[in-house]
């Protein structure tokens, strides 16, 4: 039967063509296990780190702190009447309030601060600096959440209760900061 095909080396079939499909699968997969690291890590609704992620948020900054001899704060944010919205206006309005909530926190810090969310109503930050940074933020998050979130025809205030801990003042692992933090913030 006759000579046999060349083998094409361009875009088309050939040799080229399963090079360019292998990179394409393996660029896919890759994207494909980033993001289910991502939504390991992240919080479903708001899109935040969520608890995991924190930990080892913190332990980053613990590190960091050692080797620059600084400290951070970690706060915990408790939203106030929560279980209220949800009771009344149901679940699907506390879950625009909790998205609301991480708009305006992630909007409030600083670019090198972290904003998590531990799960039902409850959030935390990480701040680089000592108490005063932390007091800085804690009050720019406050005045953040003074304008009522508007539903539905609706208006719902969003008060927030913030206890702060610092590293290494009231713990050395973020077992011990969060739970300081919750203690100062009852």
């Amino acid at each position: 039967g006759g000579p046999p095909e060349p083998l094409s080396a361009g875009p088309r079939g050939g040799v080229g063509g399963v090079g360019e499909s292998v990179t394409g699968l393996a660029e896919a997969a890759a994207l494909r296990a980033r993001r289910l690291r991502e939504a390991a890590l992240s919080d479903p609704l708001t899109g935040l780190p969520n608890r995991a992620l924190l930990a080892d948020r913190i332990r980053h900054m613990i590190a960091v702190s050692q080797r620059s001899r600084s400290g951070f704060a970690v706060a915990l944010l408790d939203l106030d009447r929560f279980k209220f919205v949800n009771d009344t206006l149901g679940h699907a309005t506390g879950d625009v309030l909790l998205k609301e909530v991480a708009r305006r926190l992630r909007a409030t810090v600083r670019e090198s601060d972290t904003v998590a969310r531990l799960g039902g109503d409850e959030f935390v930050l990480v701040m680089a600096g000592g108490l005063d940074a932390a007091r800085e933020v804690s009050r720019r998050v406050l005045e953040a959440m003074k304008t009522p979130l508007r539903h539905d025809e609706q208006l719902i205030d969003i008060g927030i209760s913030i206890g702060i801990a610092l590293y290494p003042d009231h713990g050395e692992d973020d077992v011990t900061l969060l739970r300081h933090a919750d203690s100062a913030m009852y």
